[in-house]
């Protein structure tokens, strides 16, 4: 059993991260300000648990006295348009943030550092085949932020004996997600108005393109990182099922995996920070983690409308979370 701190392990793919540590008899401390947005809150009944905040002196003191051997950095604010609404917020939460943690980590010396990056460092000019070496240009708050705590978390441990691992995460969507929030996550957002039996709203051309990752693929990476042998000290990776859909052919297999032929959209004007498109290559990561192959967009989409169509219309489902659910 070792001993293991997830930053954001309530949030959406910090309380699945914090499931399966758990499930793998792994003790875990989760670390949450319980601020998230986009995903429902979760705190496991197994995890040790601190509200805080990872800027505040008080809770890296006990983050500290705690002394994690392995540390998932997923505490953020992981909203590119709400960015814009706090920009210090956004970059004191994922730059400054990281640069405290990275320095905890490297005074209490822990074995491995992962942490959750975005592919918003990228920006909007790199639209296919996008690889770990490509041009880093964020356009965006959000992009920024994130960018400038990979530059802490090379700064401050690379040279340290300290294993290292920073994930630009593509877009990730299933079950946990809160689907009256409707400015995050794009498959969210549109199952969240297919949900609610609205109109779906799209704020852009249907013809911006993404890579989507299910949940569960996201989570079995991040997690199966620290039993990797193929990993070098330092590694850095596009977390990207490497498959890329427009807008217009998303909305169709949403509608299709709810048998729907015709349903009303609305186009609206694209929002600040928004890139157009973007697809990446996950030929190095593919290689490092056993050619993993990643679940279906179409098959991703039934097993998150099944647990979708078991919610009822309600503005809070704290008590919907799938964790909650499946472990009641």
């Amino acid at each position: 059993m070792t001993k293991i701190l997830v930053t954001g392990g309530a949030g959406f793919i910090g309380a699945h991260v914090t499931d399966r540590l758990i499930k793998l008899n792994h003790e875990v401390l989760v670390v949450d300000s319980l601020k998230t947005i986009g995903g429902i809150p979760f705190i496991n009944r197994k995890c040790k648990f601190l509200k805080g905040d990872i800027t505040s002196k008080a809770t890296l003191k006990k983050i500290k006295k705690w002394k994690p051997k392995i540390i998932f950095h997923l505490a953020a604010q992981s909203c590119s348009e709400t960015a814009y609404d706090n920009p210090k917020e956004d970059y004191l939460s994922n730059g400054m943030g990281t640069y405290l943690l990275a320095l905890l980590a490297k005074e209490i010396k822990v074995k491995y550092f992962i942490y959750t990056s975005s592919v918003s460092v990228y920006g909007s000019k790199l639209k296919n085949n996008i690889t770990e070496k490509s041009t880093i240009e964020p356009d965006s708050i959000y992009g920024i932020s994130k960018y400038a705590g990979e530059m802490f978390v090379k700064q401050v441990l690379y040279k340290t004996k300290i294993k290292t691992a920073i994930f630009r995460i593509f877009n990730t969507y299933g079950p946990g997600e809160n689907l009256n929030f409707l400015r995050k996550g794009m498959v969210s957002i549109f199952c969240g108005y297919l949900w609610k039996k609205k109109p779906i709203i799209v704020k852009g051309s249907l013809n911006r393109f993404r890579d989507f990752n299910y949940i569960d693929d996201c989570t079995k990476i991040l997690t199966n990182t620290i039993e990797n042998k193929k990993l070098k000290k330092n590694e850095l990776f596009n977390l990207s099922a490497g498959k890329s859909f427009t807008v217009k052919k998303l909305i169709f297999e949403i509608l299709k995996t709810n048998n729907k032929n015709k349903y009303s959209i609305k186009i609206q004007k694209g929002t600040q920070g928004d890139s157009f498109g973007y697809h990446a290559s996950n030929k190095y990561l593919r290689k490092k983690f056993d050619n993993y192959k990643f679940i279906s967009l179409k098959q991703g989409l039934k097993k998150y409308f099944n647990w979708i169509n078991k919610i009822p219309n309600k503005k809070n489902l704290t008590n919907y979370h799938p964790l909650k659910i499946k472990n009641d």
